[in-house]
């Protein structure tokens, strides 16, 4: 069992934002100690840790708090199509990426061969 602090460390998210993705509904209330303290479980941790990629993703929360409702309800229709759509937009964005970065490299490459330009 894990406090807080432990779980912002191994997540890697701030304690006022596991408070707030609590308050949003996307993690249930974890249970209290005998000292009062909140106490997560590796199994909550996993979970913070799916919605930290969902996030580092650029998923909205709006659209993470519809995927945790339809993973709560066993909806798993739903939960498919929620991660299918998201995944798509991510390939989009890689392609994009990966683009940019060709033409980056091009004006490395470029740069390199000039007088100062390169190593």
């Amino acid at each position: 069992m894990y406090q807080i602090s432990e779980v912002s460390k191994l997540v890697g998210l701030s304690i006022p934002t596991i408070r707030y993705y609590e308050k949003l509904g996307l993690i249930d209330p974890p249970e209290k100690n005998s000292r009062g303290y909140k106490v997560y479980d590796d199994k909550m941790i996993q979970y913070l840790g799916f919605i930290v990629n969902l996030k580092d993703t650029d998923m909205p929360l709006e659209q993470i708090k519809n995927y945790v409702d339809a993973y709560k309800e066993k909806d798993n229709q739903k939960c498919y199509s929620i991660l299918q759509e998201h995944a798509e937009k991510m390939k989009l964005e890689l392609a994009k990426r990966q683009q940019i970065l060709e033409k980056v490299q091009y004006k490395i490459s470029y740069f390199s061969t000039l007088k100062g330009g390169g190593k």
